[in-house]
């Protein structure tokens, strides 16, 4: 039997030490600094849930160190796409209504966007909303009501966005999409994001030192000595959240 409804964020993710075992964004000797920053990373989704009143639920391949409220849901299936459709599958069964999914490499998430996406959903129950990542994929996938099936779409693709859109489409699913937010995704993303200034986490501040410090490389001085010489950052594309594959 069903609970009440009521709203629930799903993170879909395989957990700080997961996530840069996929994708690593850092050289091994800042492995600590890169674990301790996809952390803060999901400690960010679930604040953002916690501002809009939602049941907080994490959905990963083995349980992870959280707190008691928050709930642990298995993530199991052959692909990406066949383990969302059977997580968000299953979260609607334990009767989530409306469910948000975010991932947890989009450090710009906040209760900002998962109130517009409530809101939105609150207007058109049959409505999907899509936060959708400036690569092609998405960040943020939320409905009031089961989807068609997810492994019908082309998942962690820079066409994943294009794709979903069809099978949504096609299953006559009316859709929202909310202002685009970028991801980490690659090196170039994260040295983007550190420019930009925008995280207050102590831990992206020690980031930013370490990696400016990487970037100072020794050049001959007059002395017969090396000096550090400044060198300036490279900016790179700016991609997006597509969920962790």
């Amino acid at each position: 039997m069903n609970r009440s409804t009521e709203p629930t964020l799903l993170v879909f993710t395989l957990g700080a030490v997961g996530e840069r075992a996929r994708h690593s964004l850092l050289p091994e000797e800042l492995r600590d600094l890169e674990i301790g920053l996809r952390q803060s990373c999901l400690e960010t989704a679930l604040a953002a849930g916690r501002a809009c009143g939602c049941r907080l639920e994490v959905c990963s391949p083995s349980p992870l160190d959280l707190p008691e409220d928050i709930r642990h849901a298995p993530q199991q299936g052959a692909s990406f796409g066949s383990r969302l459709d059977r997580a968000m599958g299953e979260a609607f069964a334990r009767g989530a209504s409306p469910l948000l999914v975010v991932g947890t490499d989009v450090p710009g998430l906040s209760g900002r966007h998962l109130s517009q996406a409530l809101a939105l959903l609150a207007d058109e129950p049959d409505r999907v909303v899509l936060g959708p990542s400036p690569d092609g994929g998405l960040y943020l996938l939320a409905a009031s009501r089961p989807l068609p099936e997810l492994a019908a779409a082309r998942w962690c693709r820079r066409d994943t966005l294009r794709s979903l859109l069809r099978v949504l489409r096609e299953a006559g699913r009316p859709v929202a999409l909310l202002e685009p937010l970028e991801d980490l995704d690659a090196r170039d993303d994260l040295e983007r994001w550190l420019a930009a200034g925008r995280e207050k986490d102590r831990r992206w501040h020690g980031l930013a030192r370490a990696l400016a410090a990487r970037r100072r490389p020794l050049i001959p001085a007059r002395l017969g000595r090396s000096r550090p010489a400044l060198a300036s950052p490279s900016l790179g594309r700016s991609p997006p959240f597509v969920l962790p594959c």
